[in-house]
């Protein structure tokens, strides 16, 4: 997606498949589910679900818009989304809404999935939540700033997420505390955890981090400006 309203589509060689136009701008990336159909959301409020020709398939609304949550599967095939409206959708491959979740404040973060079905993402009200598949509350964890970031699953289930207040949080799948990095700068970048456990993110100081699974940093590296992206 672009911020030209276009969702695009290209053939392996880099030349174009097809467009798709949409109301507004794009800055939620696509997914693609096991049958072929990209989910996108828009900033007109709406999940986008295209057929693989680049067709709608069906549109579904929530109530404000979809800024950087991106879309995410169950283990069943339930698409998962966030909205700045607060509200946690949970929809049917067919579009039909299966349940939501209301949180305190903006959804940015795109929700991570556990081999059990939990999902673990973050809002703007500060906390990291956790739901059961079925919507409801496993757990909430109370960080001191927004929650942009979107979480990653290590191999034991550890639970990494950034948060505006500048730590990267370790959270065991029971909701506690394993370790929090406290790096004194906004954290938005979503971690992605390497083959040997290692955590890699950026923050808005400009450095991109590697950090060991007890919580010690490993190493860094500076750049020009923030690092927003995962």
């Amino acid at each position: 997606g672009s911020l030209d309203f276009l969702v695009y589509a290209g053939n392996p060689d880099g030349t174009e498949k097809w467009t798709y136009p949409l109301p507004d701008s794009i800055t939620s990336s696509a997914a693609v589910g096991s049958d072929g159909t990209i989910y996108i959301g828009c900033a007109d409020n709406n999940l986008y679900a295209l057929n693989s020709d680049g067709s709608l398939k069906w549109k579904y609304p929530t109530g404000n818009y979809i800024f950087y949550s991106s879309p995410t599967f169950g283990i069943d095939g339930t698409i998962y989304i966030g909205s700045f409206d607060g509200v946690f959708y949970a929809i049917n491959p067919n579009g039909t809404l299966k349940w939501t979740y209301q949180t305190g404040g903006p959804i940015s973060s795109t929700a991570a999935v556990a081999k059990d079905g939990t999902i673990y993402f973050g809002s703007e009200d500060f906390n990291i939540y956790a739901l059961n598949p079925d919507g409801t509350k496993k757990w909430i964890y109370p960080t001191s700033s927004f929650v942009d970031a979107s979480p990653a699953i290590g191999d034991k289930g550890t639970i990494y997420v950034g948060s505006n207040d500048g730590y990267l949080y370790a959270l065991k799948p029971d909701g506690t505390l394993g370790w929090s990095l406290n790096i004194g700068s906004a954290i938005n970048s979503s971690p992605a955890v390497g083959v040997e456990g290692r955590i890699y993110f950026g923050a808005d100081n400009g450095v991109f981090y590697g950090v060991n699974p007890n919580g010690a940093i490993s190493w860094t590296y500076g750049t020009g400006l923030a690092i927003d992206s995962s």
